[in-house]
C-alpha cells in the first residue's frame, strides 16, 4: 500500500466499513469504500469478536481485489454507552517575575494527566486541552504572562478497557493493527469530518445518530467542552415500532424508512400505511400519524437527554454556531427541525469537508459517512503534526482542536 494512502475501519452496530483515501495538497482524495452488514455488534460494542473479525477480513480482501489496496494499518472508531469524561487540573509553581513559556504550559498539562494502574478497568482514549489559569484567573493563552501558579485543565475521555481490547482483538484476528493513537471516539471523528476552524470557534455541537448509539461532542471557544455516548440509536426507533404495532423487526425497519419522521407531518395525518401479511389473516393498515407519533417521541427523548447534559454543564450558552447531525438516523425526515426545536439552535446535516472526489454512493447522503471520513482526517492531522512537531522534554498532549 502506498505511503500516502490512509485507511479507516468504521465498526458500526449495523454496518462495518473500510474506507481508504489518498492525501494530496491538504485534502483527502480518491476515496474508496467497501462495506457489509455487521455481525456481532450491539449498541456499538463488539459482542462476538470472531464474527466481527470475519467481516473485517472480508472487507480487507474486497479492498484489495477491487482497488488494489493492501491494508495493514488502520485507524478505527470506538463508541459505547460507557464512554465517560472528566476534567483534570494540572498545576505548576512559578518563580516571581518568570514569564510563562511553552515548557511551563506543557509541564502543567502533563501534571493534569492521570496515570491509572494496570488494574484500572478504563483506559484513556483522548485528552483535550481546555483552558488555563494564572494565579486563579482564567486565561486563553498564558504565554508571556507572569504569576506564581499556572493551571491547565485537561478533559480526559475514557472507555472500558474490555471494549478497547475487543477492538484490538478484532484487528489482530483480521491481520491488521491500529496506528499509534489509532482508536478514536466516534463522536470526535464525526466532528473532525464536519467542523472547520471557524465552526469550532463559533461553538458547535455534533450529534452522530447511529443505529446503536448516539455520540455527541460540543465545542466551546474552540475547545472540546463535552463529549459522550448514549446507548440509544436508530435501532430503538425500529424496536419501538415493532412493539407498538406488533410487527417483525424487518417490517418495523421498513415502516420507519417509509413513513417515519422526527416531527408529525400534518399533511400525512390521514394517510394509512399497509402492512402486508403472508398469512391468511390478510393485510392490515395503520395510520401514518401513529407511526410518526412513535418515532417523534423517541427522537425527542434522545435530543432532550443530550440537551439536559449540556445545560447542566452550562455549555449551551457558549454555542453560537450550529448543531450538525451525522449518522444513518440523520436521514430521518424532519430530524433537523426537531433538533432545532429542542436545543433552540440552528441545525443542519453535517457534510464532511476537505474531501475531494467522494464516491457517488457516498455523495447522496454524505452525513452517513462522517465517522469514516473523520477517522481518515484524524490520521491525516496526526501525520501532519508529526511532520512539524519539535522535540520537547515533555510528552505532547494529543488534542482535537487547539486554542
Amino acid at each position: 500500500m502506498a505511503s500516502n494512502v490512509l485507511v479507516a475501519l468504521d465498526i458500526g452496530t449495523q454496518t462495518v466499513s473500510l474506507v481508504a483515501a489518498e492525501m494530496a495538497d491538504g485534502q483527502l482524495t480518491e476515496l474508496q469504500r467497501v462495506s457489509m452488514p455487521t455481525a456481532g455488534v450491539k449498541k456499538g460494542t463488539i459482542r462476538h469478536i470472531d464474527n466481527v473479525a470475519s467481516c473485517v477480513r472480508s472487507l480487507r480482501e474486497q479492498m484489495h481485489s477491487r482497488y488494489d489496496i493492501e491494508v495493514y494499518d488502520v485507524v478505527v472508531n470506538v463508541s459505547c454507552a460507557e464512554i465517560a469524561t472528566q476534567v483534570h487540573t494540572g498545576r505548576k509553581s512559578l518563580l516571581t517575575g518568570h514569564e510563562i513559556d511553552e515548557y511551563d504550559i506543557e509541564e502543567a498539562e502533563q501534571n493534569a494527566w492521570t496515570d491509572p494502574s494496570p488494574e484500572t478497568q478504563t483506559e484513556v482514549v483522548h485528552r483535550f486541552k481546555q483552558n488555563y489559569g494564572v494565579n486563579g484567573q482564567p486565561v486563553i493563552i498564558p504565554n508571556g504572562m507572569t504569576g506564581t501558579e499556572l493551571t491547565a485543565n485537561i478533559l480526559e475521555l475514557t472507555a472500558p478497557r474490555s471494549v478497547l481490547d475487543a477492538i484490538r482483538s478484532v484487528l489482530h484476528k483480521a491481520g491488521l493493527r491500529a496506528v499509534p493513537a489509532g482508536i478514536v471516539f466516534s463522536g470526535m471523528a464525526a466532528a473532525e469530518a464536519v467542523l472547520d476552524r471557524q465552526r469550532s470557534d463559533e461553538g458547535s455541537i455534533v450529534i452522530d445518530f447511529g443505529a446503536g448509539t448516539v455520540d455527541y461532542l460540543a465545542i466551546c471557544n474552540g475547545v472540546v467542552a463535552a463529549a459522550g455516548t448514549l446507548g440509544i440509536g436508530g435501532a430503538h426507533l425500529t424496536n419501538d415500532l415493532a412493539y407498538a404495532f406488533h410487527v417483525s423487526q424487518q417490517q418495523a425497519e421498513k415502516m420507519k424508512i417509509d413513513k417515519g419522521a422526527a416531527l408529525i407531518q400534518p399533511e400525512l395525518a390521514s394517510d394509512r400505511y399497509v402492512l402486508h401479511s403472508s398469512f391468511s389473516t390478510g393485510d392490515r393498515s395503520v395510520s401514518v400519524h401513529a407511526i410518526q407519533t412513535v418515532t417523534t417521541e423517541r427522537v425527542d427523548e434522545t435530543f432532550r437527554l443530550i440537551r439536559d447534559i449540556l445545560s447542566d454543564r452550562d455549555i449551551l450558552s457558549c454555542v453560537h454556531g450550529n448543531i450538525y447531525l451525522t449518522g444513518g438516523t440523520a436521514a430521518l425526515p424532519m430530524i433537523a427541525e426537531r433538533a432545532k426545536a429542542v436545543f433552540a439552535l440552528p441545525c443542519v446535516l453535517g457534510v464532511p469537508t476537505g474531501v475531494a472526489h467522494m464516491p457517488e454512493d457516498m455523495m447522496d447522503e454524505p452525513f452517513r459517512f462522517a465517522t469514516a471520513v473523520g477517522l481518515l482526517k484524524v490520521r491525516q492531522r496526526q501525520l501532519n503534526e508529526e511532520g512539524v512537531r519539535k522535540p520537547s522534554v515533555w510528552s505532547r498532549v494529543k488534542t482535537f482542536f487547539k486554542g
